[in-house]
């Protein structure tokens, strides 16, 4: 008997031993696995999961490669923050960095931009000018501010290029950068592009003097360029191939969740037309803003386009705080956040009829869909195409031509980078 005892207890002891001794490895292997298959994981979350890693640089690049929002965007972070300007970028950091600059979530296309800057990336040109023909003027302003410390010589022909952009502020800081250049004035100020609110509908729009300064700036920055246009011979551009590659897709995985009128609703079932997600809350100014503008894409898009609100209004703030206002109501435990809850959903109910929203809208009340876009900061849009690929997410409210653009955009089938037509620019490989 003894004998038998001894056969079970010595390897239930060594089995013990074993995983006392490799408990650190176990944790982070378990941490690491968890951390990347959480749809909605908090963002410190997944920073200690790198910071505590064997191989961080290992852990990060999986984050990136996890195919998940809030991991990818932490990843980029933490990227960030560990690299030294005087240090070579290694491969597989500098190809996340090339497409990157094309990413479907402006959060990304932004902070890799900065890390392109702040190195002197040489592709860096190249890639900006690969953003200034997007349908998203957001975009476009991305690209064009890469151009601010650019020799003329290259940066002229682009430019000039864009004294035709439907943004206005695009114009406006096209022209800036073009009277640096030629050292001419031209007459733009950078406050007529500072947008203010329309008291009728809400949106932000350029004051009428502004529209009429940058208007006549930009009449007599083309007379310039027609006269000089020959000075500048176009701009030929080499991007990476890695940049020119079809982008890997970025599932938008799937949610399931019940409207404000007890309605199911499913993320997959949208599966064959373009989905448009609308983070928003009843006291963002701005999510105000655009909701006219998405209850008449919405008409105008019945059969091709799902558009689906999300509203926050039940997560709290750092704080711990609802409503958004500091020193606001605390979320309360117990009984009292049921009261909370009812309160909150009949305040978003009443906006949702008070704004004659046509879409369904869901009380994000765990923030589990807002945690698995981010859409904490707001508002934010996630346009998800009809295979359920995410094709944009952005943070800011749009115009109406603009949501029709990047609708349209994501119809079709994402292609290989194309180069551009403009006769002064050429992209090359």
């Amino acid at each position: 008997m003894q004998s038998a005892r001894l056969k079970i207890i010595v390897p239930c002891l060594a089995l013990v031993g074993v995983v006392w001794f490799f408990r650190g490895p176990i944790e982070n292997h378990i941490r690491l696995t968890a951390t990347l298959n959480n749809t909605a994981p908090e963002p410190e979350g997944v920073s200690e999961m790198i910071a505590r890693a064997a191989d961080p640089h290992a852990a990060l690049m999986a984050a990136w490669n996890s195919g998940k929002i809030v991991q990818r965007e932490v990843a980029l972070q933490e990227l960030r923050n560990r690299l030294h300007n005087d240090e070579p970028l290694p491969a597989d950091v500098n190809a996340l960095l090339l497409s990157g600059a094309f990413d479907p979530d402006m959060n990304i296309r932004e902070a890799v931009f900065g890390l392109l800057q702040s190195r002197h990336h040489p592709a860096l040109l190249a890639l900006a000018a690969g953003q200034l023909h997007d349908v998203d003027p957001a975009v476009r302003l991305l690209g064009l501010l890469q151009f601010k410390l650019a020799p003329a010589a290259a940066g002229v022909p682009v430019v000039a290029s864009l004294l035709d952009d439907p943004d206005l502020s695009v114009v406006s800081i096209s022209v800036k950068y073009l009277e640096t250049w030629s050292g001419e004035k031209f007459g733009v100020k950078l406050s007529d592009a500072v947008p203010v609110e329309n008291q009728t509908n809400g949106l932000l729009e350029l004051p009428a003097p502004g529209v009429a300064n940058i208007k006549a700036a930009m009449a007599k920055a083309k007379a310039w360029w027609s006269q000089h246009q020959n000075e500048y011979p176009p701009v030929k551009l080499e991007l990476p191939a890695e940049a020119m590659m079809r982008p890997q897709p970025l599932s938008a995985g799937n949610f399931q969740a019940r409207t404000l009128d007890g309605q199911p609703v499913k993320l997959a079932d949208y599966r064959g037309k373009v989905v448009l997600l609308n983070f928003w809350t009843t006291w963002c100014t701005a999510c105000a803003t655009e909701i006219p503008e998405l209850v008449a894409l919405q008409k105008k898009h019945v059969h091709d386009l799902g558009i689906i609100g999300v509203s926050l209004d039940f997560v709290p703030d750092d704080d711990g705080s609802l409503g958004g206002d500091e020193g606001g109501q605390k979320l309360p435990a117990g009984s009292g956040k049921a009261a909370a809850l009812a309160a909150i959903r009949a305040k978003v109910v009443r906006l949702v009829a008070a704004r004659n929203i046509s879409y369904p809208v869901i009380l994000d009340e765990t923030d589990a869909i807002g945690g698995q876009f981010n859409g904490g900061e707001l508002p934010t849009t996630v346009i998800v195409d009809a295979n359920g690929n995410v094709r944009r997410r952005f943070i800011g409210a749009r115009s109406l031509e603009v949501f029709e653009a990047m609708i349209q955009d994501a119809a079709q089938n994402p292609s290989a980078r194309a180069t551009t037509q403009d006769p002064h620019l050429a992209l090359t490989r």
